[in-house]
């Protein structure tokens, strides 16, 4: 399973530690912020991406965790 974190704030990096906790092999995020991508990155050694596009073309994931704002979750 490849699981993709959309936002890296607080609570996308909980979902990150959980998803890690749960063994999931490939995990990546997604975040505007450099200095959250960053982070994440170096703390849980995961891909991270600046945006959601570059995402899924790339990393192909079978997953999506939306950890980000209501007001910014997409409509489709």
């Amino acid at each position: 399973m490849k699981a993709l974190v959309i936002g890296l704030g607080s609570m996308g990096k909980r979902r990150v530690r959980n998803l890690q906790a749960l063994r999931v092999a490939e995990i990546a995020g997604v975040d505007l912020r450099d200095d959250r991508r960053q982070e994440a990155a170096g703390k849980y050694g995961i891909a991270t991406f600046e945006n959601l596009e570059e995402a899924l073309s790339a990393f192909k994931p079978s997953i999506l965790i939306i950890s980000t704002s209501p007001d910014l979750h997409m409509t489709f």
